[in-house]
């Protein structure tokens, strides 16, 4: 089966949700095609939710072209999207007078790179002020009040949703296995993408599929970069600490990595982590010596932080290319194949002017973009029980009887919160999680699975055992459930 689409997007993390959101302005027919079950499952969902100020990259990169201006235009995506976003600020920290010098150095880059507000604190009493428990042997902090937290996941759904409801056709499963046909036949259709289910032509394809970036690009011919995959583990403090953290708190940066980072998570939580560990293949396994590492890291900038609430870890891949930079523009291998690769840290914080550029890049190379009259901005959120006020709460439960079972004890998530999730796509209890924080909890789902498991079942109708973590062979059961 074949269907023709103006552009194909090969996807569907935060850059390709958020270069499907802005084309979904415009009348066009756009597909975007995501290797595995739902959006924002690659890179994007394991990291540290950091939206960076934009002083850390070097000046004249690709990445400094795209981190202090994707800052600013952070309210501009989360306002109408409803999604959680908080400018906390974020700090480097000096704990002698010889890097003192490294300061300095890094704010100068960031003025360089437009970065607003930037401030070095000397003043002990000011930095304790600020964030009251970090180590007493910071001497020294370089201020960035711009910098914020976000959940990645969350914005990508919201991306997703507000996308697909403005029109564009997203296929989940559906792995690139080969793009062919690149000589250009009067109808639509100058590139021919293959899926296991379905082809797909169109004039123009954007590659923006993460740590298979290289392969996709050199399935058209194009070798101009490839993607090392690197590793990096966190651990996850329980959201009873929330406030003990204030802003976002990094190390002196080294030559590979920003270092270990101990931030507040936007969803409340605390975040240790990532530490820098390249791969010969990708892989999501956590290390013992890894975790050790993000632990040594983090309680050097906060030593009496209660790490008894550690209560998961967990590990992201990194799409790094060899150039260390964004590879971000028209192949020079075939005209009309937009890679967008390389898309490591800060990714997330470039992303809506990464969107932007590749839209603009587009019309500079002849795609016709006529405003759609009836795009809708705004995307409302699933209610949310744990946030409502008491009224709220007697309406809610009025309105949806099913909000009055509690389903996931330690995040307060209701049948209704479920059941809202799957209604919008959820079909895997790691779907419903990112969409509901059931089973990201201090249990981590030890109470409130065995329920999902059997709304997922009635709602998909399906069998619980046909029930998955998160697609494929992931099942939970081997044999039905017994009732009662």
């Amino acid at each position: 089966m074949t269907e023709k689409y103006d552009v194909v997007i090969v996807g569907a993390g935060v850059i390709g949700t958020g270069i499907a959101r802005e084309l979904s302005r415009y009348e066009l027919d756009v597909a975007v095609l995501e290797k595995e079950p739902d959006v924002g499952w690659g890179t994007t969902k394991a990291n540290s939710g950091i939206v960076h100020a934009g002083y850390d990259a070097k000046p004249g990169t690709v990445k400094a072209s795209f981190s202090a201006p994707g800052n600013k235009k952070y309210e501009e995506w989360t306002e109408p999207l409803s999604v959680p976003f908080v400018r906390v600020g974020s700090f480097v920290s000096a704990k002698d007078g010889s890097q003192d010098g490294e300061l300095e150095r890094l704010k100068e880059q960031g003025d360089e790179n437009g970065v607003e507000g930037l401030e070095i604190i000397r003043d002990r009493a000011k930095i304790g002020e600020l964030e009251p428990n970090i180590s007493e042997d910071v001497e020294a902090v370089l201020h960035a009040p711009t910098a914020g937290v976000v959940a990645p996941y969350k914005l990508t759904i919201a991306l997703y949703e507000n996308a697909r409801d403005n029109g564009i056709s997203f296929f989940f499963s559906s792995p690139v296995e080969d793009i062919v046909g690149l000589e250009v036949p009067e109808e639509k259709g100058k590139f021919t993408v293959i899926t296991p289910e379905k082809e797909f032509k169109s004039e123009y394809v954007i590659n923006a599929a993460g740590i298979s970036s290289g392969k996709i690009a050199d399935m058209v011919g194009d070798g101009s970069f490839s993607i090392f995959p690197a590793r990096g583990e966190y651990h996850l403090l329980d959201s009873e600490l929330q406030g003990y953290v204030k802003k976002i708190n990094f190390p002196l940066p080294t030559g590979e990595s920003k270092g270990i980072l101990v931030t507040p998570a936007a969803e409340g939580s605390i975040i240790f982590g990532p530490n820098h560990q390249p791969l010969e293949e990708p892989s999501l396994a956590t290390t013992k010596t890894g975790l050790e590492e993000v632990y040594s890291g983090a309680t050097d900038l906060f030593p009496d932080i209660d790490t008894s609430k550690i209560v998961t870890n967990f590990a992201g891949l990194r799409a790094k290319s060899g150039s260390d930079d964004f590879e971000i523009g028209e192949s020079e291998a075939v005209e009309g194949f937009i890679n967008v690769g390389g898309i490591q840290s800060p990714g997330l914080t470039a992303a809506p002017a990464i969107s932007d550029h590749v839209v603009d890049l587009l019309e500079e190379k002849g795609l016709q973009l006529t405003p759609d009259p009836e795009f809708d901005p705004e995307r409302e959120p699933i209610p949310k029980f744990a946030d409502m006020e008491t009224e709220e709460i007697a309406e809610y439960t009025d309105d949806f009887p099913a909000a009055k079972e509690i389903v996931c004890r330690c995040e307060e998530v209701t049948r209704a919160e479920i059941e809202e999730a799957i209604d919008r796509g959820a079909d895997t209890l790691d779907g419903i999680k990112f969409r509901t924080r059931s089973r990201m909890g201090s249990c981590q789902g030890g109470f409130c699975t065995p329920r999902l498991v059997e709304i997922l079942a009635s709602k998909l109708g399906v069998s619980p055992k046909e029930v998955t973590k998160k697609g494929d062979d992931s099942r939970l059961l081997a044999e039905e459930t017994k009732e009662g």
